[in-house]
């Protein structure tokens, strides 16, 4: 059986209905969620969470009046809400909230990211995910799955985010709608698996899966990495498929930085660049996004936020940020921007008329310091 399979208790092409361990929006979603609930159901589940996280905190009087709503409504509902700590992905995990979950069903893309956790987890929209609000169920068709099985061990250069680039572009021919994407024998940390999961999104995937042990059978595609000779890659505008190698695209000039976000938000990947910026000065805007609070406060307990002060970097609010051009970065006209984030469609900073590539936290970080990308294979 598939890792999907197994956790759903049905085979591919099934369609099911299965109680959901855990259920959660942010405060971007939650707004038409609360009406479709309205329509529908008198109570919330027990299991029910929101977020704030997305663009928090309120930029604008119609953001903040909207927050109001929402924690009005939570409130009344006894829904616990977790204002300005972070990321909900990232959260989630953190306070253990899908510890021992099977399904977790998220109003955001992202949601996948739990997959590291080992659980089935989907983001719905707004009325799919009111209903799970309402009766703490929902169906499922059971999808098909495609295996990325690793092989040995990523360079010092190289990322989970880097991997991720690879794959996505590897798949961009091959129809990912509604399939999975399964990883094993994965040799990365966990900050960098929740990378993994992630990115899966990306590739057009219904969710992504960490497994322990590759069975081998029932997958519609094998899909073999050789970490050990992968480089440093780069997703070019405007699509994460649009992948090459940091060597392809070295000297292109960038105004701006953004090391974070739910992708590589997290404590080891934003050290990782704090040791490139040591003791130097970055060239561009250079912008840190932490996932939540408690990766804030590590950076601080350990020196490594002063260590990015110090380089010139600016340290925003644990949260989204930048990442989805609301608020705290947004791109300008022509800006061209090197992100950690998982997305570079046209327009997503900002702008429709920037043009924003992504890479790791390493890549990132010495781009940082020359002002444009920069390999970090070529011995600077």
């Amino acid at each position: 059986m598939t890792l999907v399979e197994e956790l759903l208790g049905a085979k591919t092409g099934e369609v099911v209905v299965r109680e959901v361990d855990l259920v959660y929006a942010h405060d971007g979603t939650m707004p038409l969620i609360i009406e479709a609930f309205r329509r529908n159901f008198t109570r919330v589940v027990p299991r029910t969470y929101v977020f704030f996280d997305h663009v928090f905190p309120a930029p604008t009087v119609k953001i903040a009046n909207l927050q109001k709503e929402i924690l009005e409504f939570a409130r009344e509902q006894e829904i616990p809400v977790i204002q300005g700590q972070g990321i909900s992905h990232q959260l989630a995990v953190e306070m253990g909230l899908a510890d021992n979950a099977r399904i977790v069903v998220g109003a955001d893309s992202h949601t996948p990211t739990l997959g590291a956790l080992g659980v089935f987890a989907v983001g719905m929209g707004a009325t799919d995910t009111a209903v799970v609000m309402g009766l703490g169920k929902t169906w499922f068709r059971v999808p098909e799955s495609v295996s990325v099985v690793f092989e040995g061990k990523p360079g010092k250069n190289v990322m989970a985010a880097d991997a991720m680039i690879h794959i996505i572009t590897a798949l961009r021919d091959f129809e990912m709608n509604y399939k999975a994407i399964e990883f094993f024998n994965v040799p990365f940390s966990f900050d960098e698996r929740l990378t993994l999961t992630n990115f899966s999104v990306e590739a057009n995937a219904k969710t992504g899966i960490i497994g322990e042990e590759y069975s081998g059978d029932s997958y519609v595609l094998e899909l073999g990495i050789d970490l050990s000779s992968l480089p440093p890659m780069v997703a070019k505008p405007h699509h994460p498929s649009n992948g090459v190698t940091v060597e392809e695209v070295e000297g292109t000039k960038i105004d701006q930085v953004f090391i974070g976000s739910c992708t590589n938000g997290r404590f080891e990947q934003i050290e990782r660049a704090a040791e490139i910026l040591a003791g130097e000065e970055v060239a561009v805007r250079t912008i840190i996004g932490p996932a939540s609070a408690n990766v804030y406060r590590r950076m601080v307990e350990t020196g490594i936020a002063k260590v990015l002060i110090d380089a010139g970097a600016v340290i925003l609010p644990p949260g989204c940020g930048p990442c989805l051009g609301r608020h705290m970065g947004v791109a300008g006209d022509g800006d061209v921007i090197l992100s950690t984030t998982n997305r570079n469609f046209r327009g997503r900073m900002g702008s429709p008329n920037s043009e924003i590539y992504l890479a790791s936290p390493v890549t990132a970080a010495l781009s940082a310091l020359y002002g444009e990308i920069t390999n970090p294979e070529g011995g600077a």
